[in-house]
């Protein structure tokens, strides 16, 4: 089946963009969906951008009205009650799967998490669990992708890591020995746009994750390293961050929330029984390549 026009749900964001610009240059039109899409900035050129927030079934209908496919994007890593999360990673998630179904869409994909999983620390990961489950009903056929860290020229992550690296002596690092894997924007990209352009034969989960695994504090160095930077990492105990977070949280525009903390006790690394970026024939690339 060829996908002729896709919805990016959540297609503002860093993920998004990159996939739109893969589905525009081969060919497809591209709806992008989130709720200030019209202000959204740095969008592929020939996207078209709808507002409309998730939980809004009547928005999200004519959003997904005549395409083949959609791809469910919006994560939170911040928020102060799980209630926050469980709206946009089940609740959100589950509308638009039955409406991608009600529609008669051939191909629905949800961006989910490596580490999600019901007993989880951290909220972030129990409620993507729980999306992945209740979607799978939704849209029977659905297929999960879940990523690691995502890394690639613009990225968060690094932007500001370094920038923090080049203001301070000393760098706090939360989550010293947990383990990540990395992967490149392109790759995650790429295989979002194989996922919708041919069914999949590996099964329902596809792990996104790069070809190597560090601790944090690991990638911290190694991104010091290249970048010449000189700069101290130090590893802080988790109970000191979340005492910290604890008081960040009541700040307007809090850097910090005690579910960042219990995510961060999660390792992000592929599990050798499910298929993997391999699966779909990409090699992943160096993640922090175009990242520094």
């Amino acid at each position: 089946m060829r996908v002729e026009r896709a919805a990016l749900l959540g297609g503002t964001g860093f993920v998004g963009r990159a996939l739109a610009a893969r589905l525009v240059r081969a060919g497809v039109a591209v709806r992008v969906v989130a709720r200030n899409a019209d202000a959204a900035e740095g969008l592929p050129e020939g996207v078209t951008a709808l507002s409309a927030d998730v939980l809004d079934a009547a928005a999200i209908r004519r959003a997904m009205a005549e395409c083949e496919a959609a791809v469910y994007l919006p994560g939170l890593v911040h928020g102060r009650s799980r209630r926050v999360f469980h709206d946009v990673h089940v609740r959100g998630a589950q509308s638009c799967a039955d409406i991608a179904r009600e529609l008669g869409l051939q191909r629905f994909i949800f961006l989910s998490a490596l580490g999600a999983a019901a007993g989880a620390p951290a909220w972030s990961d129990q409620t993507k669990a729980e999306g992945e489950r209740e979607v799978a009903r939704a849209f029977p056929g659905t297929v999960v992708v879940r990523p690691s860290l995502v890394l690639g020229p613009g990225n968060h992550f690094t932007t500001r890591m370094l920038d923090l690296m080049r203001r301070l002596p000393v760098l706090p690092v939360v989550g010293p020995g947990t383990r990540v894997q990395p992967v490149h924007i392109k790759d995650l990209a790429d295989a979002l746009r194989g996922l919708l352009k041919d069914p999949l034969e590996a099964g329902p989960v596809i792990q996104a994750a790069g070809p190597r695994v560090w601790t944090m504090i690991e990638l911290l160095e190694v991104m010091r390293e290249r970048s010449r930077v000189r700069c101290r990492l130090l590893g802080l105990p988790e109970s000191v961050v979340l005492a910290l977070a604890a008081v960040a949280e009541r700040l307007p525009e809090s850097p910090i929330c005690r579910d960042q903390v219990r995510l961060m006790r999660t390792d992000k690394i592929a599990d050798a029984g499910l298929a993997d970026l391999a699966t779909l024939g990409i090699e992943p690339a160096d993640p922090l390549s175009g990242s520094l």
